[in-house]
């Protein structure tokens, strides 16, 4: 049905079309009745012919992201799961998407749920643009739940590739919707009241004629300016013969009338007392119901047939009540249907509804709805209990600020209750802390934990503890574990909470006590903390612990608790053995549980377990892009860890002071002794490939000294490392090699490497040639498949190199130049030119390495220019031909040749063919 003339808003109008050609977010806002949806039609009426328009509405209750998922659902179909850009984000878009693959259950929040829905609908809506122009469409946001808002906070923040366009009232506003507002990416539209000679426009549009002047004037001063009013009050006064058509005009009939109050709410009332006392009774009993008018809940709400709902429904939008739906005609017409009834009429209706929807099962698919029928009702006792069962709803849905909304609310309904309340507490404390609110968590434990007991007291304990180790506060969460018993879910997080607390004896004997528990969660739980207990001081039963929380995961369908067993079995072999395939696994399963957060957490250990192969500037380039995906996710913790491994990348790139930086930058979400230990760590580096051994050694000796009061840490390589340079300074102090090898740091392939080196320097300096190497060739093969840490021990041992027992140095120098060739690790690769400087040979210069020089040869010391030399030659040319082709003269071509046969050790120079690359 084509739309009536809109009546004014000409610039409110052009200032909305001009946004729907580019994307972001834009507010239109204004008081109940203004016209806030008429202009969101007029803009899909006008937009409609070139854009696809999707339109959601927000209703009171109407469940998390109601209005995004309303209009979303329709231009996405189950098919585009498929899409390569959303496959990271189906398993969140299913949770809000319909007929969307089913993702295993996340049953976990590592970042706020509402930032990674944000990123899931920015990707969406990206895929959506990409297929034609489209305009998002959302009325009545003032009724939102907090997390819609959130969200759409965040799209505006990301300037999505899609205009969302949002309706809200100011004069009842949402939690959220002020911050809305103030984004400084979000366009407010503001609607004022209609002048008096729009009023007086409108006005004759909807009465079939032009209002004389006493009629307007009527009408500016009753209608306030609000198009709404205007509307109903000219339609009732034509039809009750106050305002009369005569020759195209609208006149007064008889004295003009005062203004009179509540007009609108009188208009309403007399329509509803026109109609037939059954019909009323079921608009009435919809009014009380919500402000979603959904009729198929009359029917067992009322207990009416069918047939008398519609045909109640059909006469009321004859009245005017309703519009096509069924749905009211404006919020304000269901207020005024309300205000027909007293307070204890309305309480009576309520209570009368809720125990017939109880009966009918809809305290289960509607309990927010049942709920409050129920706390209107009287009945506080029954509404809370539904309340916790929506909180849980809106939890699993990833609406953490809608779930403390409605406990919040509950927590006031339990008051008279202590097991109730309790109850409530519990769910409220696991709220709070995957909210990241320990402090409101333990408050709200503490309040409630004296009136509970038995199983409900247990129940409050464990959710307070179990928030107090997500926040890192292990003490406290013994204390709250000492009041919850000692059953097997108390010891499987009392295994968690010591292991924060550096006692790893206590969590492996708790661990082991609740390894065979029933509850294969809890199983879980306890056998992920005996796989990290053992990790140093028993690989093989930290694997086995591991594996097996894996296997009842897995059989269970307990996605979170197989993600965490798989990353840390992935943890464990890269260290012990190298590589990350398990790590890999478990990222996917991340990925396709909507644990995205987890997924960036897991790509940072994969980054880290990519330095032994491809060296720390490789690994500093991902350690950006880790930190970049974990600030979007809020992730504080996790992008102040991968800037500091960045920064790592920096010393070896060249660049001190930019490595400084992301220090500085990292500063604001690491602990301070972390940042204390990477700033030495750092300057450590930056002094070894300065050629100040002295001070490297002093520097990671820092580190050392943190890894020798943290049992539980991982074993960094860091040991081995100082354990080899401190060989290299002195090799008969046999301290650090001792200390090394008696300690499970040696867990780490890396330390085994490393400590092999050094007892290969320690044996040649004892002039032990054969032990040398010996032990030279075990380190070679511990870290056969961790290329450029093989690279880096032998840089670190090279003051060595040539003495009885170890490689000459030349060749090491070489091929390590060949190995970093491209790879922008500028330090390590000056650290060895001027090394082969201070030996007295030829170093290769880079300007002249023309092209790309394959790994064997390069490792014998053949230029790129040498590369071209031996191609020609191999093609059967002459040098002076040679010299003609590269334009040089035949005395450098011979020189050329002269350096191939030395370099490649061949005879004569037909041999030298047999060399070139295939």
């Amino acid at each position: 049905m084509p739309l009536s003339p809109l009546v004014g808003r000409r610039a409110e109008l052009t200032a909305l079309l001009s946004a729907c050609g580019s994307g972001g977010v834009t507010l239109v806002t204004g008081e109940a009745g203004i016209g806030k949806t008429r202009i969101l039609d007029e803009v899909a009426e006008r937009v409609g012919g070139g854009a696809e328009v999707l339109r959601g509405h927000a209703v009171p209750g109407g469940g998390p992201f109601r209005p995004l998922v309303e209009a979303l659902v329709r231009a996405s179909p189950p098919r585009l799961a498929t899409d390569p850009a959303l496959v990271p984000f189906r398993a969140v878009l299913a949770r809000l998407l319909p007929g969307w693959p089913v993702p295993p259950a996340a049953g976990a929040h590592v970042v706020d749920p509402v930032v990674v829905l944000g990123e899931a609908v920015t990707a969406l809506l990206g895929v959506l643009a990409g297929t034609g122009p489209r305009v998002v469409l959302l009325d009545d946001l003032h009724w939102s739940d907090a997390d819609t808002l959130a969200v759409l906070e965040y799209l505006a923040g990301t300037r999505p590739p899609v205009r969302l366009i949002g309706a809200a009232r100011v004069d009842a506003p949402a939690d959220g919707l002020a911050a809305l507002r103030r984004h400084p990416a979000v366009t407010e539209v503001p609607l004022a009241p209609l002048t008096a000679d729009e009023v007086a426009a409108l006005a004759g549009q909807v009465g079939g004629g032009v209002p004389d002047p006493d009629a307007a004037a009527l009408l500016t001063a009753t209608a306030d300016g609000l198009p709404l009013l205007v509307e109903e009050l000219t339609t009732g006064l034509v039809r009750s013969g106050g305002l009369r058509r005569e020759a195209g005009r609208l006149g007064v009939a008889g004295t003009p009338a005062p203004r009179v109050p509540d007009p609108f709410a009188r208009l309403v009332e007399a329509r509803l007392t026109a109609l037939a006392p059954a019909h009323r009774d079921l608009v009435v009993a919809a009014a009380v119901l919500g402000p979603e008018l959904d009729w198929a809940l009359l029917v067992p709400a009322t207990g009416a047939p069918e047939r008398d709902v519609a045909a109640a429904l059909r006469a009321a939008h004859g009245a005017g009540l309703l519009v096509d739906g069924p749905r009211w005609r404006h919020a304000l017409t269901r207020d005024a249907v309300l205000a027909t009834l007293s307070g204890p009429e309305r309480a009576v209706h309520a209570a009368a509804l809720a125990t017939a929807l109880d009966a009918a099962g809809a305290d289960a698919t509607r309990p927010g709805l049942v709920a409050d029928l129920h706390a209107r009702g009287g009945r506080p006792g029954r509404a809370a209990r539904l309340l916790v069962d929506q909180a849980a709803r809106s939890t699993a849905a990833g609406a953490l600020a809608a779930a403390s909304a409605v406990l919040d609310r509950a927590v006031v309904l339990a008051a008279g209750d202590p097991a109730q309340r309790a109850a409530v507490a519990t769910e409220r404390v696991r709220v709070l802390a995957l909210r990241g609110r320990a402090d409101e968590a333990v408050a709200a434990a503490d309040a409630a934990l004296p009136g509970a007991v038995g199983a409900t007291r247990t129940a409050l304990a464990l959710a307070a503890a179990r928030a107090c180790v997500a926040a890192e506060r292990f003490a406290e969460a013994d204390r709250y574990l000492d009041q919850a018993g000692d059953g097997p879910a108390v010891a499987a997080l009392r295994a968690h909470a010591a292991l924060g607390l550096g006692d790893p004896a206590t969590a492996q004997a708790a661990a082991r006590r609740a390894s065979d528990a029933d509850d294969p969660a809890v199983a879980c739980e306890a056998l992920e903390a005996l796989g990290r207990v053992l990790r140093r001081p028993d690989p093989a039963g930290s694997r086995a612990a591991l594996t097996r929380a894996v296997e009842i995961a897995a059989r269970h369908g307990l996605a979170p608790w197989r993600i965490r067993a798989l990353a840390e079995l992935g943890a464990g072999t890269m260290i012990e053995l190298g590589g990350t395939a398990e790590l890999e696994r478990a990222a996917e399963l991340a990925v396709e549980s909507g644990m995205l957060g987890t997924a960036v957490a897991l790509e940072l250990q994969i980054t880290v377990g990519t330095v032994a192969i491809e060296g720390y500037v490789a690994a500093s380039r991902r350690a950006r892009r880790c930190a970049e995906r974990a600030g979007r996710l809020g992730m504080a913790s996790a992008r102040s860890f991968a800037l500091l491994f960045a920064a790592r990348g920096q010393v070896f790139a060249g660049s001190l002071a930019e490595a400084e930086a992301l220090l500085d930058e990292a500063q604001t979400g690491s602990a301070e002794p972390h940042l204390r230990l990477a700033r030495s760590g750092l300057r450590a580096r930056d002094a070894w490939l300065s050629g100040d051994d002295a001070r490297a050694v002093e520097g990671m000796a820092a580190g050392v000294a943190a890894l020798r009061t943290a049992p539980g840490s991982n074993p960094a390589p860091l040991w081995g490392e100082w354990a080899l340079l401190r060989t290299v300074l002195d090799p008969s102090d046999a301290g650090p090699r001792g200390e090394l090898r008696a300690s499970d740091v040696m867990v780490n392939l890396l330390n085994r490497a490393a400590l092999h080196y050094a007892d290969a320097v320690a044996a040649s300096a004892a002039g032990d040639a054969a032990a040398a190497a010996v032990a030279f060739a075990r380190a070679e093969t511990v870290a056969a498949d961790q290329p450029y840490y093989r690279h880096l021990f032998r840089a670190q041992l090279l003051p060595r190199a040539g003495s009885p027992g170890l490689p000459d140095p030349a060749g090491l120098l070489r091929e390590q130049l060949a190995f970093l060739a491209g790879r922008g690790e500028d330090r390590l690769t000056e650290l060895a030119r001027r090394r082969l400087r201070a030996l007295g040979l030829p170093v290769p210069r880079p300007a002249r390495d023309v092209e790309p020089v394959p790994a064997p040869l390069r490792a014998r010391g053949v230029t790129g220019r040498e590369l071209q030399v031996l191609r020609l030659v191999g093609a059967g040319l002459s040098n002076p031909e040679i010299a003609a082709r590269l334009h040089l003269s035949p005395r450098t071509v011979e020189t050329h040749v002269g350096r191939l046969l030395a370099k490649t050790g061949a005879a004569r120079r037909a041999e030298l063919a047999r060399h070139l690359p295939t």
